[in-house]
């Protein structure tokens, strides 16, 4: 039987109103519209009803027990970074962003752990952690604004995952909050018990699907003392896979080992000038290793660097100095810049394979354009090399074929490339609201019905971030809408934005605490109106005009948008409008 959801009638917004209170409840239809988007294709029937912005656990079960009543969907959101449509509405109901319970309760160095509440940025964390010589090793890429909640939600790894593992190595214990308002403590303080099941890890990589997370305990590791990068280019990638191979027999395990193809190494020289402009191009493997002494890593690096040149690269380069490792480290950081300005849309896929099948794998990936006649439709491949592939679809959202191709080949990568090679469907970004037609792919009928019994067994009126396939197999009605501008005055409304969320450390956006005052936010106000489906008001005058074209975000920008000039030109234009009415 179908989860039967209610609207939100005017009493029970003013309940949910008494909650949070004024200044963190909002309804307004411009705010509740900038919720809608995310990193995926922009769907406007997923628009929110209502945004609440609790404080407190308290306020979290209060919310939940009040929505469980009265079967009100609830959405779990930290910054809105999910790459699969996490944290968006399908069936609309509440958004509950929790990126204000950002506070660092307890660091306890003697014990080796930390308790944060979910809004915690996994950066600012590590920052508070460095002067401790301490860390907390999952490194997404997204982990300057990446939330911890998110990360535990998600079971983030990133790019030291080889070494250190993903996010449920290091929680210790959960405070969760379940659909009827109930708080839960799960795991232990101590580093070490099995008193219980181990019902903690169930919520680990849910996607918010069986109750809300309040409170976060983490192991640290203490950080290593010293380390050694180098990067290899191939001409083949079969000679790449062999390194690899040879680098797990040896015993050596680098904290970082990431893939680059050819694609993205010519996209990210030409992006970055200077010295990589006389790179070759090719296959690239970044490795590094670390540790708490030169000698250790030196002899270390001595046997990788063996193993790997024996392979034949036809280009590498060791770095000399932090100065020559925060250059090669920019060359990874800056595939998804690089690969931005190629194409409007910039799809990073993610699934996971054994290591054994890399090359094949690749080389499958690659032909995806040609095996589905995709004409416009690019394919760049990066990778984290214990097997977490991030094959990344370069596309214009405005193009019906390209639309069409693009789904074609996320279909074609799945049933025909990943599956069959044995993998998985998602390694780290999550199931979210776009893969559930995959997972019986992956998994036989009687897992995802097991999954489907373990969702109502927590959460039996599905308000839960209802359309992650783990528990709810409905299939959504995913489509985008064209963002096409008639008029070539308008190009500078046009908008390249990636809605990644890199930009919501935006001094106006924290001062306000709303997603609408980001700049993914403006931008997507900015949309609304360009294509009529908003009005101009005073709120969305005030909002574009909090911005103090401070230029913070192109800076962080991976698309390079020109926020700045394009903030200034929509104000003149509304003054413009303004004055002649």
């Amino acid at each position: 039987m179908e989860p039967q959801y209610n609207k939100i009638s005017k009493q029970l917004s003013n309940n949910f109103k008494e909650i949070v209170g004024e200044e963190f409840y909002f309804n307004d239809y411009e705010i509740r519209w900038t919720y809608a988007f995310g990193c995926s294709i922009f769907n406007k029937e997923w628009v929110p009803d209502l945004i609440l912005i609790p404080q407190n656990t308290k306020q979290v079960s209060e919310i939940l027990k009040l929505a469980n009543e009265n079967r009100i969907p609830i959405t779990p959101r930290g910054s809105g970074t999910s790459l699969s449509s996490g944290s968006l509405s399908p069936y609309r109901g509440i958004i509950l962003d929790l990126s204000q319970m950002n506070s660092i309760i307890i660091v306890d160095i003697e014990n080796n752990f930390v308790e944060v509440e979910p809004g915690v940025i996994c950066d600012e964390l590590n920052e508070t952690l460095k002067p401790y010589g301490y860390f907390f090793p999952p490194d997404p890429g997204s982990s300057s604004v990446a939330t911890i909640g998110g990360m535990v939600a998600n079971n983030a790894g990133g790019i030291q995952a080889f070494k250190y593992g993903v996010t449920k190595n290091y929680v210790i214990y959960l405070e969760v909050v379940l659909p009827d308002g109930k708080v839960l403590n799960l795991g232990s303080k101590v580093l070490k018990s099995v008193s219980s099941y181990n019902i903690k890890d169930l919520f680990i990589g849910s996607e918010g699907t069986l109750g809300i997370i309040t409170k976060i305990g983490l192991r640290i590791r203490p950080l290593p003392k010293t380390r050694k990068l180098g990067m290899f280019i191939f001409e083949k990638v079969d000679d790449l896979k062999d390194a690899v191979l040879e680098l797990r027999r040896s015993g050596v395990v680098p904290n970082l080992l990431e893939f680059m193809d050819k694609v993205i190494l010519k996209a990210v020289t030409e992006y970055l000038g200077g010295e990589f402009l006389d790179f070759p191009n090719g296959y690239v493997l970044l490795a590094e290793v670390d540790g708490n002494s030169k000698q250790e890593v030196d002899d270390a690096f001595a046997i990788m660097l063996d193993i790997i040149i024996q392979k034949n690269p036809i280009f590498h380069k060791i770095a000399i100095n932090e100065e020559d490792r925060e250059r090669l480290i920019l060359a990874r950081k800056a595939n998804l810049p690089a690969l931005s300005r190629i194409r409007p849309n910039t799809c990073v896929e993610d699934c996971t394979i054994q290591i054994s099948k890399f090359a094949d794998v690749i080389k499958k990936v690659e032909e995806i354009p040609k095996k589905i006649n995709a004409k416009n439709l690019l394919v760049a491949i990066i990778c984290h090399m214990e097997g977490n592939l991030h094959p990344t679809f370069l596309f214009n959202e405005n193009d019906e074929q390209d639309i069409k191709d693009f789904k074609k080949a996320i279909d074609y990568l799945y049933r025909e490339i990943i599956i069959p090679a044995g993998g998985s469907i998602t390694g780290e970004h999550g199931i979210g609201k776009i893969k559930t037609s995959f997972l019986e792919l992956e998994h036989e009928s009687d897992v995802v019905d097991l999954m489907v019994q373990i969702k109502k067994f927590f959460d039996p009126n599905m308000i839960l971030n209802p359309g992650i396939g783990k528990g709810d197999t409905r299939s959504l009605n995913i489509k985008n809408h064209k963002r096409i501008l008639e008029k070539k005055s308008d190009k500078i409304l046009e908008l390249k934005c990636m809605r990644c969320g890199f930009c919501i450390s935006c001094p106006s956006r924290i001062n306000y605490i709303l997603e609408t005052y980001s700049p993914r936010g403006r931008l997507s106000l900015l949309n609304g109106l360009v294509y009529g489906e908003l009005e101009l008001n005073d709120l969305v005058i005030e909002v574009l005009h909090t911005c103090t074209l401070c230029g913070h975000c192109q800076t962080v920008c991976p698309a390079g948008v020109n926020t700045t000039v394009i903030f200034e030109k929509a104000r003149e234009i509304i003054h413009r409008n303004l004055k002649d009415h």
